[in-house]
């Protein structure tokens, strides 16, 4: 089963590129809320929903029904293509609901969280889905850093 990564509904259908302001780190998003172990963004970087599934289920196939993952971020941002042969001009590309959404991820922010899990497997776990990920992180932990 895979997730359908793109919201629900969005106030504007097409925008722009945008810049990825840095975090306030009084935000609850750079601390674990959910979960016992964490992945921790150390860039920033635009993510799209193919890599974020990837990395979903690279954690989510070795997890049973008693242990739990949540996801701390949605895509939530379209971009757009023109199709070849086009001129320029004409306005903007149309979006293609399939996979071309985005999220733009700040440093320091947590990704995923899992529990449940003795902290050998956590970190097993938590390091495979961060190979599918083209930005550097770490993983976090409520009581010790792993």
């Amino acid at each position: 089963m895979s997730l359908n990564w793109k919201p629900k509904r969005v106030k504007y259908k097409r925008l722009q590129k945008g810049r990825i302001y840095p975090l306030n780190y009084t935000n609850s998003s750079t601390k674990l809320a959910f979960g016992y172990y964490g992945l921790k963004i150390l860039k920033d970087a635009r993510l799209t929903s193919k890599q974020l599934e990837a990395s979903r289920r690279m954690i989510s196939r070795s997890l049973r029904k008693k242990q739990k993952m949540w996801i701390r971020c949605i895509p939530n941002i379209s971009f757009t293509t023109k199709p070849l042969g086009i001129r320029m001009g004409k306005g903007k590309g149309l979006v293609d609901d399939k996979n071309n959404w985005v999220y733009k991820l700040q440093t320091g922010k947590i990704l995923f969280e899992i529990s449940h899990l003795n902290k050998y497997k956590a970190k097993k776990l938590l390091l495979s889905a961060a190979k599918k990920l083209p930005v550097p992180s770490i993983i976090v932990s409520r009581h010790i850093r792993l």
